[in-house]
């Protein structure tokens, strides 16, 4: 029997960490693999739409082509601009 391809979808919140590895089906995109997920229902307050995605650190689309082994990161928001709390910090 030959092994299942797979990607993951990761998410993380202060105190909360999600991820989950979906079966990667021929044709699958960021869109289609996060859709089959239990993400949006695990977090409901999540829209598809309005997700930024990266995978391994490079920003991807929803619509990009995923491959094996790729990991669909859902990416928060920037809340506090780095630089000023790198001043505050030291």
């Amino acid at each position: 029997m030959a092994d299942r391809k797979t990607v993951d979808v990761v998410y993380a919140q202060t105190l909360r960490q999600y991820e989950e590895r979906v079966e990667l089906r021929e044709g699958d995109t960021f869109r289609s693999v996060i859709s089959r997920s239990h993400l949006l229902t695990v977090f409901p307050e999540l829209r598809l739409e309005k997700l930024q995605i990266g995978s391994y650190g490079r920003m991807r689309k929803l619509d990009d082509p995923v491959a094996e082994g790729d990991r669909a990161e859902i990416l928060r928001p920037v809340t506090a601009d780095p630089r000023s709390v790198r001043k505050r910090k030291g």
